[in-house]
């Protein structure tokens, strides 16, 4: 049986997500304005789905207690993504001041008016930039409308902004106050990119599936490039270009590309185009950039290098959703991942040894769904780097990735392959096996022989096949069902906070077991099996209790009943908790959700009565409940006969200890 959990966000991540203060959001739920599904760690938390409703209502406006002159910020969209561009980028105070005077006149963001402010922008860039005489000086894009300036052979990329020059110059005179800000001209910001990224609607741009990258992450995926002189390179999702303007100084306009469906984007890029390239060519500039679907429209130039931040979860319509199946390998199922298509487009126009880099979410790399894109990578292409961003993206929990894939038309190998997990940098020098199931690199050549070593003792057995796995009761409404008084008619029911290793605090929560009533409930066995096993189904950790009274459980602790010959349910509670088990878990699956396939993948040794025994008595005194240094002081002495157990050296201990040591190990 599998199941999944519901995404869970705090108050801090809803008020990013509404832009409103943390304070607003404090004071909105003591005021019954928002409603928590639950508490994490003592903190209100809410469901994705909540959020997601409670975004759509106070834009349709239907939630008018929300819909105040504070929250205007979130209605209108118009949020300023700092991000987008450097730290030290001196015109984002201009584009600051520019959104507050929108805000402040009520300026209604046509799309007209957005290519309004973007190209009276580029006007005073390239007019401080190449010296121009009217440079500084007022009025500047209504006296372009006019035909008064001109910026030189420029001037048809800025036209392209201005469809209807008259309503320009009368927008221009009736909000003379926009159109007086000092932009300055920086080399690589993309400042052109944040006015028009700032003022289209958040909501349209998740429907896209656009997720506008931080400058930081721009850099950090063009510095594992190690691009050569001369080399061709496209952004096939370019926006208004901002991977492109952090191309190394010897980057050259002929060699760069740009795609993209969003005509206002490439009116932009082009013009960034000029701004990066000195002199460029202009008819090069507009080849070179066009409106092009990647997916679905031939392309026959082959690249050195294909690079960017390809549209997430795209709503492709029906008939897209055909002509891609017709075309792709790992376009399948009932919804296509966008992501996954753009990664064996991108493969598909690369030049041999070329390398594709893109970022993308780390679920590429263990999510069952994109099973199809990693056995394509295995078969002719090979990893050149990953590094683990975490969550990368302003108001977004998603743990991000950059990955790399050479074009090898070879034998996928592992040697060479670059990780930076965040904390720490290294190279793999051997061939790995490598499974299309899981993409898992977070570790190190000697943590790698301690995983194969485990799993590859003589003695070794796991519960794939050899267990039961139940969800905990799903009952669709906890307020209703969940009591925290016991009465004659009622139970306790167990939540994931309950459990600790080995053992179960006491909760105030119960339930009248009526399955019927209940959105989802497992066989009535498997609650009431004689000995079972609970686990945490959320947590970066394994944490697995005890249970021998028949006792209830919520969804978030989930069931498991062992039947593994030779093996006694409390020692397999001892292995699945040991610093081993957790170190695999956490170097093979770096998962905040505790899967069945996890479970299923560490291994269990099966040894003599004796020895089993002895962990046994052990873990008695540890599902008493300890107070945490007799606790701590139980479970060294317990982990050291696993790691016997499992033939760990003294040096390998201490590789294990390094990596696991310093977690909560929710233990009291």
């Amino acid at each position: 049986m599998s199941f999944e959990a519901i995404d869970y966000l705090t108050l801090k991540q809803l008020c990013e997500e509404l832009s409103i203060s943390l304070a607003t959001g404090k004071n909105w739920v003591k005021l019954g304005k928002i409603t928590p599904d639950g508490n994490k760690d003592l903190e209100p938390s809410f469901s994705r789905e909540y959020v997601d409703n409670l975004k759509k209502e106070i834009l349709s406006g239907e939630n008018k207690a929300l819909k105040s002159r504070r929250n205007k910020k979130y209605v209108s969209g118009n949020g300023l993504y700092t991000s987008y561009v450097s730290e030290d980028c001196k015109s984002v105070y201009e584009v600051r001041k520019l959104l507050g005077l929108i805000e402040e006149n009520d300026i209604e963001l046509t799309k007209e008016v957005v290519q309004y402010f973007v190209a009276d922008c580029a006007l005073r860039l390239f007019s401080e930039k190449d010296k121009l005489p009217f440079a500084g000086q007022r009025g500047t894009l209504q006296k372009f409308a006019k035909g008064e300036i001109s910026i030189g052979k420029y001037d048809e990329l800025v036209r392209t902004l201005i469809d209807d020059a008259d309503a320009c110059v009368r927008f221009c005179q009736e909000n003379s106050l926009l159109f007086d800000l000092n932009y300055y001209y920086e080399f690589k910001e993309d400042i052109l990119g944040l006015i028009y990224i700032s003022c289209i609607n958040y909501g349209n741009r998740k429907a896209k599936g656009a997720y506008y990258t931080p400058n930081t992450v721009v850099k950090k995926l063009i510095r594992n490039l190690q691009i050569s002189d001369g080399k061709s390179v496209l952004d096939p999702c370019c926006g208004t270009g901002n991977f492109l303007l952090q191309l190394p100084d010897f980057a050259r306009i002929d060699a760069v590309y740009g795609y993209d469906i969003d005509p206002i984007c490439i009116k932009i890029s082009r013009i960034n185009m000029a701004l990066r390239f000195a002199g460029a060519d202009l008819n090069t500039i507009c080849e070179h950039f066009s409106e092009k679907n990647f997916l679905l429209e031939k392309n026959d130039i082959k690249f050195d290098y294909i690079i960017g931040n390809p549209p997430w979860g795209f709503e492709f319509s029906e008939k897209e959703k055909v002509e891609l199946k017709l075309q792709y390998i790992v376009a399948v199922g009932k919804n296509i991942e966008s992501y996954d298509v753009f990664l064996e487009q991108g493969l598909k126009n690369l030049q041999k040894d070329g390398v594709l880099a893109y970022v993308l979410p780390e679920a590429i790399l263990n999510v069952k769904a994109h099973m199809p894109i990693r056995r394509y990578i295995l078969e002719e292409d090979t990893l050149s780097f990953i590094e683990y961003l975490g969550d990368a993206f302003d108001g977004v929990q998603c743990p991000c990735i950059l990955m790399g894939v050479a074009k090898t038309e070879g034998q996928f190998s592992t040697v060479g392959l670059r990780i930076n997990d965040g904390k720490r940098k290294y190279v793999i020098n051997a061939d790995r096996r490598v499974s299309e199931e899981y993409f898992s690199f977070l570790t190190t050549d000697d943590e790698y022989e301690i995983i194969e070593k485990v799993k590859s003792l003589d003695n070794t057995r796991f519960l794939l096949n050899n267990a039961d796995f139940a969800l905990g009761i799903v009952t669709g409404d906890n307020k209703k069902y969940i009591s925290d008084v016991k009465t004659d008619f009622n139970e306790m029911v167990l939540k994931g906070s309950d459990i600790c290793k080995y053992h179960i605090n006491q909760t105030d929560n119960y339930i009248v077991f009526e399955p019927e009533n209940f959105q989802q409930v497992a066989p009535t066995q498997m609650y009431r099996a004689p000995e079972k096993l609970l686990y945490r189904f959320i947590c970066n950790q394994l944490v697995f209790a005890y249970d021998d009274k028949q006792t209830l459980s919520l969804n978030s602790c989930n069931v498991l009943v062992p039947h593994l010959e030779g093996a006694p349910i409390k020692y397999i509670l001892a292995i699945l908790n040991s610093r081993i088990a957790q170190f695999i878990y956490k170097k093979e699956f770096n998962s905040v959700k505790i899967l069945r396939s996890h479970i299923e993948s560490i291994p269990i040794p099966i040894v003599d009565e004796e020895t089993k025994r002895k962990v046994i008595e052990v873990i008695d005194q540890l599902i008493e409940g300890k107070v945490q240094k007799d606790a701590e002081r139980l479970y060294d002495e317990l982990d050291a006969m696993i790691f016997d157990i499992f033939d760990i050296s003294l040096r390998q201990r201490a590789i294990v200890k390094e990596a696991v040591d310093g977690e909560n190990k929710f233990l009291a």
